[in-house]
């Protein structure tokens, strides 16, 4: 008797252990990219991203930086950032967090969250980033995306990112230009 109950317990648990890690799985896999963007789309997508996140060309502002003479520069760049998670809403917006380089002294990694618009064509059509975290290693950037990333496709991120240490930007000074698409100190409120 006291080995089949044990028996039973030791199957439920396992059932119970088995189930969670293929819902997690199941939650992690309904925010890859290759469930909303076509494979052969992909780089080129991020390529675009990284036109307005990542570090501009000498002589390149917000203006130019699309001008092509700059696009082998950014396609380079790319090569050193991930969509490590995305998702398209019901109202065809698009979210993603990137982890992406970061040149500061106590680490060289750092996360992006913000959302997104294309057109047919898969060209972007709006653009804004959310949040910026402070640099960790990339492990501690993946797990703060299962926290952060479900928050900013329902828009309940607000709160995490005023009282959350791990995100850098925007604070008290630096806000996202939604114009200029770049983080200023200068946008007003």
């Amino acid at each position: 008797m006291k080995r089949n109950t044990f028996l039973s317990i030791l199957i439920i648990l396992s059932l119970a252990f088995l189930f969670s890690n293929c819902k997690k799985a199941t939650n992690k896999n309904q925010y890859n990219i290759n469930n909303y963007i076509p494979a052969e789309i992909i780089d080129t997508l991020k390529t675009d991203i990284v036109t307005y996140m990542g570090v501009k060309p000498r002589n390149a502002d917000w203006e130019t930086r699309h001008d092509p003479q700059y696009r082998p520069f950014y396609i380079e760049g790319s090569k050193n950032y991930e969509i490590y998670m995305y998702f398209v809403n019901e109202n065809g917006d698009h979210f993603f967090y990137m982890i992406r380089p970061s040149r500061h002294i106590e680490g060289n990694r750092r996360a992006i969250g913000g959302k997104l618009r294309l057109d047919e064509n898969f060209n972007i059509t709006w653009y804004e980033e959310v949040f910026v975290t402070h640099v960790f290693d990339e492990e501690l950037l993946r797990e703060m995306a299962d926290v952060f990333f479900p928050k900013l496709i329902d828009n309940s991120i607000r709160e995490s990112i005023e009282n959350d240490n791990r995100i850098e930007w925007p604070d008290v000074r630096l806000k996202y230009d939604i114009v200029k698409k770049e983080w200023r100190y200068d946008v007003a409120e």
